[in-house]
């Protein structure tokens, strides 16, 4: 055969001559297949070169050697091919040297350049120095990658993996929802369930900015199928239909084709739902009314947009002292699921059964979280969730030395003892902590935690020795204190703040539980509470809910004790056909009224809570991005 071999070429042959030397120097051998016909490639052909069955496994001296034979183009495909091999044999340093050999890549074809960036980001990842490989990726050397070819399609899921890996999920759903075009038909393919679990841990706020700087027709469908399932979270039937109205408007997106499994399995979730719910409450206790009346709204709101819900018994637990009489009940009545009990002392005694008869979701918490009966989830409004929260949010703040303020009775002691625990764990400290018992005045109780009564201690001490007339006396604050941890309702912290001001402790922040606040929206009455942070239920924040609206015009104004068990007994209503898919992990997290509702092995659901603030006397949720050094 024929060659003709421009001055580049001439390079190249030199150049893969010198390769050869060290790869032999280095006792490399590796094993690939080359096509023999490769020589007879078309010059213009960007295309990596492939293997046929017939190919011919030779080493890669061998491979040097054909490649001095080839035009450039035809040559640089074969020491790619060789750095990946390479890499697949797992001969980093092999492979690092062919990839030397290349030179300046950017005179390389763009596919080229392209599997030459793929191979740098796979040493880099080789190293763990991810942040290198996303250089390689984000570089100018990917501008040719078409997620419709397989290259591309392997650059936008290589990208996607390394964003999920650094926790940058938004920068991984766009990568990934590029690639997802072309794996479509790709049933081994992991990439749609890596773009929904990736868009299901997305915050509001971030899903909302993705959407307003999204270009592509694949991630702007993404992201609405994620809009429609959480705008629907609180019914699956609605949800159903919602992903059925996305299938039709967005019909030649890769997701109408294939669904993520979790969204996949919602049909058959939904036919082998409950179909007869026992609802276990003490209607004779306020906090058993109103758990029933959130239930039941949200009951008749579901009923209204689909009439297959499940039947509902609701057996009054008030008086009753043995749990297995509730269960009798419930199973002469057909339920399949049971929820509640409420009464913790019923919650207990399910602790002593092997297996529950029926599923059950109490709605408390066992003393004791040692051996569990199978079929038991717990969910409640558990202060260790807003505690836990509270701590992580202030350590993300920098924050690592506080001051502890709380009730002097054993049950707030207590929460102070899981603070200090949730607290000490990430690293921080507790440097002064002070009870109170019921007071109208709070002076002394700061004063103890500030340090401001050893200061007046001193001063006095140092007017014993001085002339009084000579000295003036301004009292000095302790100095280690990052920021404060209160545990106080509306009326006791409405005259704790203006004390801790009044001693010196204005600059400091404070955070608090969600006892905090009543759930009034009173600017007169919380203008005392101005710049308080505290963990919230999004239910007593929300302005616009349309369920909330419903119960706010029908039932009974309350404050935000019996409302947060109201938004308990509407969540329990949006778990009733999802505890089988939060438990097995399919489904990672819901969006609830009174947090975001994840699960753990033991079948006890956690709430994640919203960070608010009180600004002008009125309690106003935070984004998520917001920190406590934001005016």
């Amino acid at each position: 055969m024929k060659h003709f071999f421009s001055d580049q070429h001439v390079a190249e042959t030199s150049r893969a001559a010198k390769l050869l030397h060290q790869l032999r120097f280095a006792g490399t051998v590796l094993v690939v297949p080359v096509l023999l016909a490769a020589c007879g490639s078309t010059p213009g052909n960007d295309s990596p070169a492939t293997a046929d069955p017939e190919s011919t496994a030779v080493s890669v001296d061998q491979l040097l050697i054909e490649s001095e034979s080839l035009p450039a183009v035809q040559g640089n495909d074969l020491l790619l091919q060789g750095a990946e091999a390479l890499i697949a044999d797992s001969d980093l340093r092999g492979a690092n040297t062919i990839l030397e050999s290349l030179g300046q890549p950017s005179r390389l074809l763009p596919q080229q350049q392209l599997r030459y960036a793929l191979l740098q980001a796979d040493l880099a990842q080789s190293q763990s120095n991810s942040t290198a490989a996303l250089r390689w990726l984000e570089g100018s050397l990917t501008n040719a990658a078409d997620p419709r070819t397989e290259l591309g399609a392997r650059y936008f899921y290589t990208r996607g993996r390394l964003h999920e890996e650094r926790n940058q999920l938004a920068e991984a759903v766009s990568a990934y929802a590029e690639g997802s075009v072309y794996f479509v038909d790709d049933a081994d393919s992991d990439i749609f369930d890596r773009i929904w679990q990736a868009l299901q841990n997305l915050s509001t706020d971030t899903l909302n900015q993705l959407a307003a700087d999204a270009s592509s027709y694949a991630l702007r469908g993404w992201i609405e199928l994620e809009r429609v399932y959480r705008d629907d979270e609180y019914s699956l039937s609605s949800q159903l239909d919602a992903i059925a109205r996305w299938q039709t408007i967005w019909s030649s997106h890769p997701a109408t084709r294939r669904l993520p499994s979790s969204l996949a399995e919602l049909r058959q979730i939904w036919e082998q739902r409950p179909r007869h719910i026992a609802l276990i409450l003490p209607l004779s206790q306020a906090t058993g009314v109103a758990i029933q009346e959130g239930f039941l709204s949200a009951y008749y709101q579901a009923l209204a947009e689909n009439r297959d819900q499940p039947q509902v018994s609701v057996l009054d637990s008030s008086g009753i002292d043995d749990v297995q009489d509730l269960y009798e009940q419930a199973a002469d009545l057909g339920a399949d699921l049971v929820i509640g009990p409420l009464s913790k002392f019923l919650v207990n005694q399910l602790q002593g059964m092997d297996r529950l008869p029926i599923t059950t979701l109490a709605l408390n918490y066992l003393d004791n979280p040692g051996q569990l009966p199978r079929n038991l989830y717990q969910f409640g409004l558990a202060p260790e969730d807003e505690i836990d929260q509270a701590a992580q949010f202030a350590w993300a703040e920098g924050h690592r030395k506080v001051a502890l303020v709380t009730p002097g009775s054993q049950d707030y002691l207590r929460l102070q003892t899981v603070f200090q625990s949730s607290w000490e764990s990430l690293g921080g400290s507790v440097v002064s902590a002070a009870s109170y018992g019921e007071t109208n005045d709070y002076s002394a109780v700061v004063k103890r935690l500030m340090a401001i009564d050893s200061s007046e201690a001193r001063a006095e001490r140092l007017l014993d020795l001085l002339p009084r007339n000579t000295m003036e006396f301004t009292p000095r604050r302790r100095q280690d204190i990052d920021f404060i941890f209160l545990i106080a309702n509306p009326r006791q912290g409405r005259l704790i703040k203006p004390t801790l001001a009044f001693y010196f402790a204005e600059d400091l922040p404070v955070f608090a539980l969600p006892s905090i606040y009543d759930g009034q929206q009173s600017a007169n009455d919380n203008r005392d509470l101005n710049g308080i942070w505290f963990t919230a239920e999004p239910w007593l924040l929300s302005t616009d809910d349309e369920l909330k609206a419903s119960i706010n015009q029908n039932l009974r104004t309350t404050l935000a004790p019996l409302q947060r068990l109201r938004a308990l007994g509407i969540d329990s209503f949006g778990l009733y056909a999802r505890l089988g898919m939060l438990s097995s992990g399919r489904l990672a997290s819901i969006s609830g009224t009174t947090g975001r509702l994840t699960i753990e092995q033991a079948g006890r659901i956690h709430r994640g809570l919203q960070m608010a603030r009180f600004v002008n006397g009125r309690a106003v949720a935070q984004p998520d991005n917001v920190t406590s050094s934001d005016d």
